[in-house]
């Protein structure tokens, strides 16, 4: 029985789980050679580069049940925890730069931990109660000047750059020769760290029953969170983004 490790209904730690075994060709000889070497200027290094601190806003309405009917709120502790933080760099045509780009789309998602503490009753004991708010988020930042993000595309489909050859009555293709002209180019994820957030929320307790208590309460938020991007690149100190040699068609 084949082992289940898609993220989808299998492994949720957020790595990419590793392609199913195949089979392996013969191959006949292998040779290589090192081409002339590209120049890196000696002053230049690879670091990984603070792109901007993106401010965030989301703002949110959610219902939250009380597992009892409470008389009096007492306290509620809130943090910000982020599930998910994708950016993928948007190509901007008028960059005169090539392989640059200054846009970026920012996917966030997560959630307000909330733990409750209220009371039943005028007295008696106080109960605790955690909960947590999802929230999503979806937005288009542009960096600010010298910052840009290194992007190359790829092309692995041979029926983009495909090899034909003529057939020995040169007539048409030949069906039994053919090749194509493929190439990929691995570019650096732009990574995210939460730096700091702020919850600004306003609460209103609904569903009372006959002795004046409550188990509903609606909660209108503001959650306010600064996003440092970063990227790891190849610069010369305190000099903008150096350009990288990609393949192209």
């Amino acid at each position: 029985m084949k082992k289940n490790t898609g993220r989808c209904g299998g492994s949720k730690n957020g790595h990419c789980p590793p392609m199913m075994g195949v089979d392996k060709a013969k191959t006949h000889d292998t040779f290589c050679n090192v081409d002339e070497l590209q120049y890196i200027d000696p002053r230049n290094f690879e670091r990984t580069v603070a792109l901007t601190d993106a401010n965030i806003s989301a703002r949110v309405e959610a219902d939250i049940k009380l597992p009892t009917y409470a008389n009096d709120i007492k306290h509620i502790r809130k943090n910000v925890h982020l599930t998910q933080c994708q950016v993928i760099p948007i190509e901007n045509p008028s960059l005169e730069v090539a392989n640059q780009t200054n846009i970026l789309d920012v996917y966030v998602e997560g959630y307000v931990h909330k733990n409750i503490q209220y009371s039943e009753g005028p007295e008696g004991y106080v109960k605790d109660y955690s909960v947590n708010v999802p929230f999503k988020c979806y937005e288009r930042i542009t960096l600010p000047d010298l910052n840009t993000v290194l992007i190359a595309n790829s092309q692995k489909s041979n029926q983009i750059q495909e090899i034909r050859v003529t057939d020995d009555k040169g007539m048409g293709a030949d069906r039994c020769e053919f090749g194509s002209i493929t190439f990929e180019n691995l570019n650096e994820p732009v990574e995210c760290k939460l730096l700091r957030a702020r919850v600004s929320q306003r609460d209103f307790t609904e569903n009372f029953n006959t002795w004046g208590q409550f188990n509903k309460i609606t909660e209108k938020m503001a959650i306010d969170f600064v996003l440092r991007l970063t990227q790891v690149q190849r610069r010369a100190e305190a000099g903008p983004t150096e350009e990288e040699t990609f393949f192209e068609e």
